[in-house]
């Protein structure tokens, strides 16, 4: 049996945990959801969880990260994307808003992303310029 890889086991988790909060919106939401919003609670946390890996994969060129580095990376994304779908849930939020900020928000991440990117990758002296944080992640 072949490993399963992390980016969706993460994707099933987080659309997962939203599905949870779909089904129970009187104990998240404080009431009922329609189909529309059961959909968009779904898109943000998904959304919200691909920004972050995202994030990291524009950071793993660069630092020339591992494939086995994708794990903790997922659990992070994880990790970052299911709170911040809970704390809207308590937040009075138009979801419909929400949607479209989210679509444009990760098209642009992924934009600055590759942008910035792509010239460290090409670069003889990017070491220097992520100095700082090579020099965090050593220490911890």
């Amino acid at each position: 049996m072949a490993p399963v890889d992390p980016v969706w086991l993460g994707s099933l988790a987080v659309l997962g945990a939203s599905v949870v909060m779909v089904l129970r919106p009187m104990r998240f939401f404080g009431r009922k959801l329609s189909l529309e919003e059961a959909l968009s609670v779904c898109w943000v946390a998904w959304s919200i969880y691909m920004g972050a890996f995202v994030i990291y994969v524009g950071l793993k060129l660069p630092l020339g990260l591992s494939r086995n580095a994708h794990a903790p990376a997922v659990g992070l994304a994880v990790c970052i994307s299911v709170p911040v779908v809970l704390w809207l849930a308590r937040v009075v939020t138009d979801w419909r808003s929400a949607v479209t900020k989210s679509l444009f928000g990760l098209f642009i991440l992924a934009l600055v992303v590759v942008s910035l990117t792509l010239p460290l990758v090409h670069s003889r002296t990017w070491k220097f310029l992520l100095f700082p944080l090579l020099a965090i992640s050593v220490a911890s």
